[in-house]
């Protein structure tokens, strides 16, 4: 009757068979060994004003977005798709 406040919370009432299904990431799943059924996709966008672009903690995350390293493990947690990453979809 309590909601599961994580996903590891979930999947470990799913494995011990106190749930049948309930919403979490890929990563759970496969990390407690359970299936996964995607849903939806998702997109998130980061909203800033444009002069904190330039500052230098930005510029250090957008460089990490475009690290080989981020696109392995988004590769190992399979779901997640950075190819988009860092990109500028608004600016005014």
């Amino acid at each position: 009757e309590v909601p599961c406040l994580t996903g590891p919370d979930l999947a470990e009432l799913v494995r011990a068979g106190q749930a049948d299904c309930g919403i979490a990431t890929r990563a759970t799943a496969r990390s407690a060994g359970l299936d996964f059924v995607p849903l939806v996709w998702e997109n998130f966008d980061l909203a800033m004003r444009q002069r904190s672009y330039f500052r230098p903690a930005m510029q250090a995350l957008l460089r990490f977005l475009d690290e080989r390293r981020l696109r392995q493990r988004a590769e190992e947690l399979t779901g997640y798709d950075p190819s988009s990453a860092g990109q500028i979809r608004f600016a005014a």
